[in-house]
C-alpha cells in the first residue's frame, strides 16, 4: 500500500487514480498531521509519496517518521521547491527520491516499482522467523528501540508541531 501526501486534493486524487489503474494499492493523506495519523495505524504502508510543503508537518518530518515506524520505507519526494531538499534527512533506509513537478508520472511509477521490488528482496533474504535472534535491550540498535517505544498517533502530532 502507498501512502500519498499532497494538500492539492484534485492532483492527489488524480495520481491516486493513476496509481491504483497500475495496480497499486492507495490511500490519501491531505497534510502532516493526517499522514502522521495514518503511518500511527496498522497496517503501516508500504511507500511514502509526498509533496515537501505540507501542513503540521511537512514532508521531511513525514518521510522521518515514516522510516521510524517501518525502517526501509521508500520514500518519494514531490516539490516545486528543489532547493529545499535534503537527500541526508531520511535515516533507516535508501535514500530518498526527488521528483519535481510537474511530476513525470511514468518515472514515479517506475521508481516506485523499483523500490517496492528492492525492498521485497531485501525482506526476502532476512533469515527465518523460527530462529531466536533476539538482542538483549542495551545492545538494540535506535530504530529498534524507537520502534518499540512508538508515539501514538497524538503523541506524535505534538511532536511534530513543537519541531
Amino acid at each position: 500500500m502507498v501512502l500519498l501526501v499532497d494538500e492539492d486534493l484534485r492532483t492527489t486524487r488524480r495520481m491516486a487514480d493513476m496509481l491504483r489503474e497500475d495496480g497499486f494499492a492507495v490511500e490519501i493523506a491531505r497534510d502532516g498531521a493526517a499522514a502522521v495519523a495514518r503511518l500511527s495505524r496498522s497496517p503501516v504502508p508500504d511507500a511514502l509519496v509526498t509533496e515537501l510543503t505540507t501542513k503540521y508537518a511537512d514532508g521531511l518530518a513525514i518521510g522521518r517518521f515514516a522510516r521510524n515506524q517501518r525502517p526501509g520505507m521508500p520514500v518519494l519526494v514531490l516539490t516545486g521547491y528543489p532547493n529545499l531538499f535534503h537527500a541526508d534527512a531520511f535515516v533507516g533506509g535508501p535514500p530518498a527520491t526527488l521528483f519535481t513537478k510537474p511530476v513525470d508520472y511514468a518515472a514515479l511509477r517506475s521508481a516506485l516499482c523499483d523500490a517496492l521490488e528492492a525492498k521485497a528482496a531485501n525482506q526476502s533474504a532476512r533469515p527465518a522467523p523460527d530462529q531466536d535472534l533476539s538482542v538483549p535491550r542495551e545492545l538494540e540498535s535506535a530504530p529498534d528501540n524507537a520502534r518499540r517505544n512508538a508515539l501514538s498517533g497524538a503523541q506524535a502530532v505534538r511532536a511534530l508541531r513543537r519541531t
